[in-house]
């Protein structure tokens, strides 16, 4: 059974994947009841990890390396909200949210939009903001680099006039090409992409793990993949350990 362009869903206890069933995406969604350290995501279009207490972020920085990953918590807070943004995570939302806003949220991940709100993102850059960091790893201009900062921080089109002292029609005019040059569909995304490409210059410049090794997973683990519709399952055998 092909799981490709799917939606794989890494949840155990299974109330998160029914709340996704809910909210009808359209998109066929596969069930993982093993753990996402031993998933294999190839030929998926995105994962998303289930996390009812405390995610298991070893294995979610495993994972965002390999495909668009999101985070749906059944009790969000800021905090893990933060680091999912800094380990490269394609979003976090909470399990809470009404299935329409759930749908919205994982279609526009599909499309390239990651899946956090603003606030989070404005707050995460300003946790982060050095200047010597501020879009220089998007090797954009200086003034590209005041726009996408701006929009991080949640100004509209006219309040970017003001803070650069132009016209609102040229501010339009630098977001427009700003999107275009980031190659992302909308703010949301540049923004996204801004505070990631500042997590990793400050992590880069602060972090040395060279010395860190990863602790050894059974090499035969068993994972059961659940089909959303009808009955099937798929068992895979989890990558022998290097």
């Amino acid at each position: 059974m092909s799981t490709a362009g799917g939606i794989l869903v890494i949840d155990s206890p299974g109330a998160i994947f029914a709340a996704l069933r809910s909210a009808r995406l359209g998109i066929a969604l596969w069930r993982s009841t093993g753990k996402a350290r031993a998933v294999d995501p190839n030929g998926f279009a995105l994962a998303i990890v289930a996390a009812y207490e405390q995610p298991d972020w070893h294995a979610i920085g495993q994972l965002v390396e390999r495909i668009p990953t999101i985070i749906v918590a059944a009790e969000p807070d800021d905090e893990q909200a933060a680091r999912a943004v800094s380990m490269g995570a394609f979003g976090y939302i909470p399990a809470t949210l009404s299935a329409d806003a759930m749908r919205r949220a994982v279609l526009g991940a599909t499309e390239g939009e990651p899946a956090y709100s603003r606030r989070l993102l404005a707050q995460r850059l300003r946790a982060l903001t050095r200047p010597q960091y501020s879009g220089r790893a998007l090797k954009l201009t200086p003034r590209q680099r005041e726009v996408v900062t701006l929009i991080a921080q949640g100004a509209a089109d006219k309040e970017i006039a003001g803070a650069l002292g132009i016209t609102t029609a040229t501010a339009q005019k630098h977001v427009t090409n700003l999107l275009k040059r980031l190659n992302v569909p909308n703010r949301a995304a540049a923004a996204a992409l801004l505070v990631s490409s500042m997590s990793a210059a400050a992590a880069a410049t602060s972090v040395d793990t060279s010395s860190v090794r990863e602790t050894p997973r059974p090499a035969q683990e068993q994972l059961n993949l659940v089909v959303a519709g009808p009955a099937a399952t798929l068992t895979a055998r989890a990558p022998t350990a290097a």
